[in-house]
């Protein structure tokens, strides 16, 4: 078993090695004593390292987004958070967006209050003049 990890962990740091696409999900917890909301936007199992994750309403960026550090899974993987504090009533209409080198030019989406909150291969189309 330690020999296949070491050569999981072998084959993904080396040069040139393939793109491993990312699986995403939300959840939420809310805010003690107000009406507050914090949404998270987890993103795991991906490399390379570099990658986008952003909170929208339609194609508008959310600048409160938060993205945490991204830490390192013991697969040779990647994990990383993406949260927005937000008003419970302002929540509808937020999705959340990721891009990756392992998705080409069609991104993942995920709608916050859509029951299945977990990217199972569905992608966003490309965007105009991507």
């Amino acid at each position: 078993m330690l020999f296949l990890h070491l050569v999981l962990l072998a084959a993904l740091s080396g040069g040139g090695s393939a793109d491993v696409k990312p699986e995403a999900w939300l959840s939420s917890s809310p805010i003690l004593g107000s009406d507050q909301l914090v949404l998270a936007c987890h993103v795991s199992g991906y490399y390379p390292k570099p990658i986008w994750v952003m909170w929208m309403r339609g194609e508008q960026e959310q600048s409160d987004t938060q993205q945490g550090d991204i830490l390192p899974s013991v697969d040779g993987t990647w994990y990383v958070r993406a949260i927005l504090h937000v008003a419970a009533e302002e929540a509808a209409g937020l999705s959340c967006r990721v891009r990756h080198s392992s998705l080409g030019d069609q991104d993942i989406v995920l709608y916050w209050g859509e029951s299945d909150w977990i990217y199972k291969g569905a992608k966003a189309p490309p965007e105009p003049g991507r």
